[in-house]
């Protein structure tokens, strides 16, 4: 896991006053990602190409497997941020075709799968990654982003140059951009999240999407999709057949995640993902399958915090003979005095409170040597944790269909999950209508945030979100609805933050949830063993939920990752002071695409209104500050 820098000249050769600029450059870059890698540091330079790299050191701890790394004839160079879990694998298979290796990296191994399989080495990898290479052969550059993003990749093209990151801030200082892209900015303050569209908050940079290969050969740049996740039903004999697929797929993600020669810890909560993962490594212990005979759990506390699950984690840890929980109590005070460095450091704003409570995690996981944690991401997206989101998109399709038991399965969300009628009924309505619309709606309904924004403002970026879902009455909305929170909402902004958290201090993130042979699984199963009589995630709760304690299985409410923002912002005298010292400063107050006045007016009754975006308004002010925004 690492931070990657790249300066690619499009012209046919650079002189060398170019070239002395391209190594600064880069070299500012590489000091500006420090924390990502602050093993090692490493650049590489030879026309028409400069490449930066940061180290966090993981597999191969040698410095043989440094970077930039050459192929053994040097007419190949790289740059990889990422792990290839799989990476044995591959490598047997390259040395029984006559493939030396000089290290024991996952890195040569991209290197030499790319010398034997061209651009369609991708297709052999299992894991995450961002990486670059510039192969002098044929002066080509080859540029690639896992399947689901999990690895930033960003970059800057003009008609002399590509520039390349692992960060924004990066190309921020790269590029001198001062610019906000204002559409980006609109579908934060008013939907809460940033659309996975490959455009950034920065005007005129970028990010390279998932599953996405940038090429740049015969002077031309080109994107090429090289997967995509989607529906793909498979028949299996009986229901223990597809368990029997998903305890194999999910037992084999989490050990191949911990591939590591430095320790590997969890982050858990009281939840049924992360108590899965736990509970299946200690199996793997147990049976002498991991190298690891002892593995710390970290959980974030808030004490007194109606949601917090720290009783729940602690009681469920007992079970497990080789996990030693860590409780992490969140010091508000101590946000407050970081909020500007954290905000800088997390690139985006981002769509909650909870990046900056991950990252007062991450810095106690730090203080004990951690390098690597695994976590429960992805599961929600691809088996419907969600029931207050898919409610609506399901109850549809048991309603079109003939044998669907629309009534049976608005019983138990009624009645059992506690949903009321009206709001069932509210949610249906709203699957079939435009998302773009209904996330307005939201926002000047609910939220109460378009009334404060600037007419002009709304009115040009409206029409900028473009959603992939749309309701259809043939069915099959509840796979389809699920499909876009994974390639265009929701997930995307979970990932980001997750790693760019993780990594301000220098911890690598793991995913088991996140391997695609468990999510194109997930897609390729009869719905009710994702959702079924109020129940989610049916198959996990049926299989390795079975080792969980009922008071994690059988948990009907989804909390996922609360926090206190909002009693924060209502009840804390030093939160509440920090708030109003940059509602009322002179940058919030020019701003142009808000109205400040009445703003103020929700920040001095809180209570009133309960759902509206105080995180989102605070920490876009925050983040045009620190990046020096002068377009708002």
């Amino acid at each position: 896991m690492c931070g990657i820098n790249g300066f690619i000249s499009l012209k046919n050769s650079i002189d060398s006053n170019l070239l002395v600029d391209m190594e600064s450059k880069i070299s500012a870059m590489n000091s500006l990602i420090a924390h990502r890698g602050p093993d090692t540091d490493g650049i590489y330079t030879n026309n028409p190409i400069c490449f930066g790299f940061r180290r966090l050191s993981i597999i191969d701890l040698t410095d043989d497997a440094n970077q930039p790394m050459l192929s053994y004839d040097g007419k190949i160079v790289i740059v990889f941020n990422g792990e290839i879990y799989n990476y044995i694998e591959i490598k047997k298979e390259l040395i029984n075709k006559g493939y030396v290796f000089k290290t024991k990296s996952d890195t040569e191994v991209i290197i030499n799968s790319y010398l034997e399989y061209g651009y369609d080495c991708i297709h052999k990898f299992n894991g995450m990654w961002a990486f670059a290479i510039y192969d002098f052969r044929s002066n080509s550059l080859f540029c690639s982003r896992d399947r689901f993003g999990v690895k930033p990749f960003y970059y800057y093209f003009d008609n002399e140059s590509l520039i390349f990151s692992s960060e924004l801030k990066a190309l921020h200082q790269a590029t001198n951009i001062r610019k906000a892209n204002l559409s980006k900015v609109y579908e934060y303050l008013a939907y809460g999240y940033r659309i996975n569209d490959g455009e950034t908050f920065l005007e005129d940079c970028f990010e390279l999407l998932p599953g996405t290969n940038i090429v740049y050969e015969n002077n031309q740049i080109r994107l090429h999709k090289y997967w995509a996740l989607k529906q793909n039903p498979i028949e299996h004999d009986n229901l223990q057949s597809y368990q029997e697929k998903f305890i194999a797929l999910f037992e084999n993600a989490v050990k191949l995640r911990y591939r590591s020669d430095v320790p590997v810890a969890l982050l858990l909560s009281g939840g049924l993902d992360s108590s899965s993962i736990a509970k299946v490594t200690d199996n793997l212990i147990e049976r002498g399958e991991l190298e690891q005979n002892k593995i710390h759990a970290f959980i974030a506390s808030f004490p007194n915090f109606k949601y917090d699950e720290t009783a729940i984690a602690r009681e469920f840890i007992k079970t497990c003979k080789h996990l030693k929980l860590h409780e992490i109590t969140i010091d508000t005070p101590q946000i407050v005095d970081d909020l500007d460095r954290i905000i800088y450091g997390l690139d985006h704003p981002v769509l909650s409170f909870n990046p900056v409570i991950h990252s007062n995690l991450m810095n106690e996981c730090r203080k004990m040597g951690i390098k690597v944690v695994l976590n429960g991401q992805g599961s929600d997206e691809a088996f419907a944790g969600y029931d207050r989101l898919v409610s609506g998109a399901l109850l549809l399709d048991k309603l079109l269909s003939i044998n669907g038991n629309f009534l049976k399965e608005f019983h138990h969300l009624n009645k059992l999950n506690k949903y009321t009628k009206s709001f069932l009924l509210s949610q249906m309505l709203k699957t079939t209508l435009n998302q773009a619309y209904t996330s307005y709606l939201r926002a000047k309904y609910q939220e109460k945030i378009i009334p404060c924004l600037n007419n002009d403002f709304i009115k040009d970026n409206y029409g900028h979100y473009k959603p992939e879902f749309n309701f259809c009455l043939k069915g099959n909305n509840f796979n389809r609805y699920l499909l876009t929170q994974i390639n265009q909402k929701m997930l995307n902004n979970i990932l980001h933050y997750e790693d760019i958290s993780s990594m301000l201090k220098s911890i690598e993130i793991r995913s088991p949830f996140m391997d695609y042979r468990l999510m194109e699984f997930a897609f390729s199963i009869p719905n009710e063993l994702k959702f079924k009589n109020g129940i989610t995630k049916v198959i996990i709760r049926d299989t390795i939920g079975k080792l969980l304690p009922d008071s994690i299985t059988k948990n009907r409410q989804k909390i996922g990752f609360f926090n206190p923002f909002t009693e924060y912002i209502t009840n804390d005298p030093n939160f509440k002071t920090y708030a109003f010292s940059i509602i009322r400063s002179r940058s919030f107050l020019s701003k142009k695409i808000w109205h400040p006045d009445k703003i103020n007016k929700v920040f001095k009754n809180p209570n009133k209104y309960p759902k509206f975006s105080f995180w989102r308004v605070l920490n876009l002010e925050i983040w045009s500050r620190v990046y020096s925004i002068n377009n708002l």
